[in-house]
């Protein structure tokens, strides 16, 4: 769930001036962008949940990352005697998660699981003499717990378990995010400890061993599952005992066992094994608005990551050995309406498909929105998020469209313009401008449904661009 970092960026939006950026030329990003939704309305009763598959599959979103509550399945710790990493253990209660995953599936979504996400574990795996200020669940959590609950999930959304006799066999779940933003206090404890006089990061060293443990759990089910990190908040600050804030550089470079500026590599008996390194690049202002602080990671700046992950993938900090992608496991923006503080929906649009643009051309490969829905509002918006793709009656927002059909238009140098866009359908993809009379085709592509295209052009002036293949049309866009 979104962090108080995450609320800060909605919340200071109206104080700051929206400055005009520029942007970097195009470099070659992946070949692929997956676009999903990390909300836990999917979970609800199976007539509402449909009906948001329903809405999702209307977004072209290709995945939803559902939240799996380590501490709400197993709020007593496995009877001795029993096989924790059993699907049918007693202590577990999976509630609405069977439905939801066989709800997505049959929509055609992929399932990626973010285990033990806002708030941690239950407080019986809790390590020892944990201090009053550290919430339950957060303290030192129990590795091989963790890994044996990791792997009665893993057991379970194997493609071969069925929770009823002679029922049909749940669906395989292939992705699997062990925690979520470990670098803050409310999710993971203790994040500093006092060395020789001095505050040092503890957290990673911690998650280290979560994460591994996780790893091993899920691969010996099927070794064709997938690990992701938890995605990792964007801001940190100076400890506060041992709380605080571990900045999201600073977390992946000790989990990574690299210290300094200069990536030396530190004694790691167990380096960290995962597939994919995930990131929540939550910003203070618009897409191209880089972190204040120099270990801070906003949407522009996953270079800060990427420069330490390469160097793991070098000197085998990061396992198995191979290059890993890059996710980003949540991010939004709230807009205005319904919340009167939050971006104008104008610009909001505008951002959702830009934000797109900015982490694939950094090398992320996918994305997960957060939310699909908007929550109802608290007085004055303030305590509740309004970043879905949808109002809370249900009604899409015109930003769905840049969703559906992400479409961006960036100046790359004077004369000169980067086409960019995600093509919603297969088939003849043209770009267009205004005209006086009407539209003219400046650009032409040949795309596959969800393809990505782009392009550097030749461009005068500043016209509405747009994009269009069959029936379908982008938002049009004022070129820079």
């Amino acid at each position: 769930m979104p962090s108080v970092a995450r609320r800060l960026a909605s919340a200071v939006f109206a104080a700051l001036a929206i400055a005009a950026l520029t942007a970097p030329a195009a470099s070659a990003g992946p070949s692929f962008f997956w676009t999903g939704f990390a909300d836990g309305v999917y979970e609800n009763s199976p007539s509402t949940s449909n009906t948001w598959f329903d809405r999702t599959v209307a977004t072209g979103a290709h995945f939803v990352l559902l939240p799996v509550s380590w501490s709400g399945i197993a709020p007593n710790r496995p009877p001795r005697g029993t096989d924790p990493t059993s699907p049918s253990n007693s202590a577990y209660h999976w509630g609405n998660l069977d439905q939801a995953v066989r709800g997505a599936v049959a929509h055609g979504l992929t399932v990626a699981f973010t285990v033990a996400g806002a708030g941690g574990g239950p407080a019986w795996a809790d390590g020892p003499h944990r201090p009053s200020w550290a919430d339950p669940g957060t303290w030192k959590p129990n590795a091989t717990a963790f890994g044996d609950f990791m792997k009665a999930v893993a057991r379970r959304y194997s493609g071969h378990f069925s929770p009823v006799l002679l029922g049909s066999p749940l669906p395989w779940v292939r992705y699997y995010q062990p925690w979520s933003e470990p670098n803050l206090f409310d999710h993971l404890n203790p994040q500093w400890v006092k060395v020789h006089g001095r505050w040092v990061p503890e957290s990673a060293d911690i998650y280290r061993g979560l994460l591994n443990s996780a790893y091993s759990a899920v691969k010996s089910v099927n070794g064709r599952n997938i690990v992701i990190t938890g995605g990792t908040a964007p801001f940190g600050d100076a400890p506060q005992g041992g709380a605080g804030r571990v900045p999201p550089a600073t977390f992946v470079q000790e989990l990574l066992c690299l210290r300094t500026d200069r990536l030396i590599k530190e004694p790691c008996p167990q380096p960290a094994h995962f597939d994919i390194l995930a990131h929540h690049p939550y910003s203070i202002s618009g897409p191209w608005w880089h972190a204040f602080n120099a270990d801070d990671v906003s949407l522009p700046d996953f270079g800060k990551l990427t420069r330490v992950l390469r160097a793991a993938e070098r000197s085998g900090r990061a396992l198995p050995r191979g290059h890993k992608q890059l996710w980003v496991t949540e991010f939004s923006w709230d807009s205005k309406p319904p919340d009167p503080q939050a971006v104008p929906m104008s610009t909001w649009e505008h951002w959702v498909e830009e934000s797109f643009y900015v982490v694939w051309h950094q090398g992320v490969s996918a994305m997960a929105w957060f939310l699909i829905q908007d929550e109802p509002c608290s007085p004055n918006c303030a305590d509740t998020y309004q970043s879905g793709m949808y109002f809370v009656n249900g009604r899409p927002k015109p930003g769905r469209q840049a969703f559906l059909f992400p479409f961006v238009v960036e100046r790359a140098s004077h004369g000169r313009v980067i086409l960019w866009g995600i093509s919603p359908r297969g088939g003849t993809l043209h770009v267009q401008r205004g005209v006086s009379h009407g539209w003219r085709n400046v650009a032409t592509f040949h795309v596959g449904a969800h393809g990505i295209f782009t392009r550097t052009i030749g461009l005068s002036g500043k016209p509405l661009m747009r994009a269009e293949v069959g029936s379908e049309r982008s938002l049009t866009w004022r070129a820079p």
